[in-house]
């Protein structure tokens, strides 16, 4: 039904927020912990870069199994799948991101921080995190790209005679190929297309906007 598509639109948006979300958490950590010792960068990047090369889909029949088993009867179980699918597609972007920032601040920044003799706190929020803010934004939206991907997949998911699907825009899409349904599919693929464009319009160049004032330039004139 075309009417329970504003509804399965705001599920889908719903599950690629909580998944940012995490990952956006997960790369500052990890980047910051990677950046602040010689020791930990050794192990952490080969481990980033070894967890960003498996394949994600290969795994995700294993975690939805696991996380059934948490929460027999429950649409918790694949929901949380669902979630650590899309979060596997957008974390390793987000990490590498700002670990390269956290690496290439100018010296003169760091002699100003500590002049001022900035806290952890004001000295992630005032220095480290404004110099990433536009290549951080920048990776975002690819990894939202990449996560709108793989949450059709996670969405429509079946496994033998077991299916997994999720309420949501990859859900319809499948039921209405299985039912050879030209019609709903076509307004299923452009319910899709104008959720991106939307959240490209509203939310990321907006903040890319915003976050021009942020961009750290050496100029003469």
């Amino acid at each position: 039904s075309p009417a329970a598509l504003p509804f399965y639109a705001l599920l889908s948006v719903g599950r690629m927020l909580a998944a940012y979300g995490l990952s956006l958490v997960f790369a500052l950590a990890y980047a910051r912990a990677a950046a602040a010792s010689r020791r930990a960068e050794r192990l952490m990047l080969p481990a980033l870069d070894i967890l960003q090369s498996v394949p994600i889909l290969s795994f995700f029949p294993a975690a939805v199994l696991a996380a059934t088993a948490l929460f027999p009867g429950s649409l918790l179980g694949p929901e949380l799948a669902a979630v650590l699918l899309i979060f596997t597609s957008q974390a390793w972007n987000l990490a590498f991101s700002f670990y390269g920032s956290l690496i290439t601040l100018p010296r003169e920044l760091q002699e100003a921080a500590a002049v001022f003799r900035l806290n952890f706190y004001l000295r992630f929020t005032r220095l480290e995190l404004s110099f990433g803010l536009i290549p951080l934004i920048l990776n975002s939206v690819m990894s939202w790209a990449n996560g709108w991907f793989f949450l059709m997949a996670a969405e429509q998911f079946g496994m033998g005679a077991r299916s997994f699907r999720l309420p949501g825009l990859g859900a319809y899409l499948r039921a209405a190929a299985d039912a050879g349904d030209v019609g709903a599919l076509g307004l299923g693929l452009l319910t899709l297309i104008a959720v991106v464009v939307l959240i490209d319009q509203l939310l990321w160049r907006p903040l890319l906007n915003w976050a021009d004032r942020f961009r750290y330039e050496q100029a003469g004139g």
